[in-house]
């Protein structure tokens, strides 16, 4: 029941984050073989775009955490139906965990689609089947940071997550770049001119930072929501 209440819940999101990649193909194949984007080559523009894009998409689809909202809806304080959803009986890890889960799988699902979709109809990107599966790994891999992030925010902000979340993203790409933190730490280098579409080889070790800063995130969500009173 908590998937299928989960999925009511997020389905228009779904449908906005298609609607989006649309966007990015359709961008895509106005660029056209020799136009480029801002000088890059093709690969390096379809990975430009394909990281902005992540950026709303994970945010969009991280939700509001364990409150009940309708989508793109900013209200303050709690709905009845956040209060229905509190009193079932489930632990908070339980709704919390659901409700992250089902969004990762739309959002890798999305990401999966975007790939597999612009490798097969833009064949001028001139990326292999391998690279292209290299690059949805690692999309996924470091977008969720960005997913996990927003759903921390989700739970000790409500009309502002988004904006919060924005910060947060800003701060996570500032300070790779201008503190010694290593390289190993931009994930928004990863998901661009470190990509394997780009630098050819996979990043392997982001990848894996990314994925443990989501983890820690989450936990971080779950003991907000456990001590938090609604």
């Amino acid at each position: 029941m908590l998937w299928y209440k989960g999925w009511l819940e997020t389905r228009i999101r779904l449908l906005i984050g298609l609607g989006w990649f649309g966007v990015l193909m359709v961008s895509m194949h106005l660029i056209g073989n020799n136009a480029g984007l801002g000088g890059l080559t093709p690969a390096a523009g379809f990975a430009f775009m394909a990281m902005t894009q992540m950026v709303v998409i994970s945010s969009i689809l991280a939700g509001t955490g364990i409150a009940t909202q309708a989508p793109f809806q900013e209200i303050k304080g709690l709905q009845g139906s956040t209060i229905f959803t509190l009193s079932l009986p489930v632990s908070r890890f339980r709704l919390l965990a659901v409700r992250s889960m089902l969004g990762w799988l739309e959002m890798a699902g999305l990401i999966g689609a975007l790939c597999f979709l612009n490798w097969l109809g833009i064949p001028w990107l001139r990326v292999t089947a391998i690279e292209m599966f290299e690059y949805a790994g690692t999309l996924i891999a470091c977008s969720s940071t960005l997913y996990f992030i927003t759903v921390l925010v989700a739970t000790f902000l409500n009309e502002w997550r988004l904006q919060g979340s924005f910060i947060a993203f800003a701060a996570l790409w500032w300070l790779p770049n201008h503190t010694p933190l290593p390289a190993s730490a931009n994930v928004f280098r990863a998901m661009g001119d470190g990509s394997p579409l780009v630098a050819h080889t996979t990043p392997w070790t982001t990848m894996a930072f990314s994925l443990a800063l989501s983890a820690i995130l989450f936990f971080a969500a779950l003991k907000i929501v456990q001590a938090r009173e609604y």
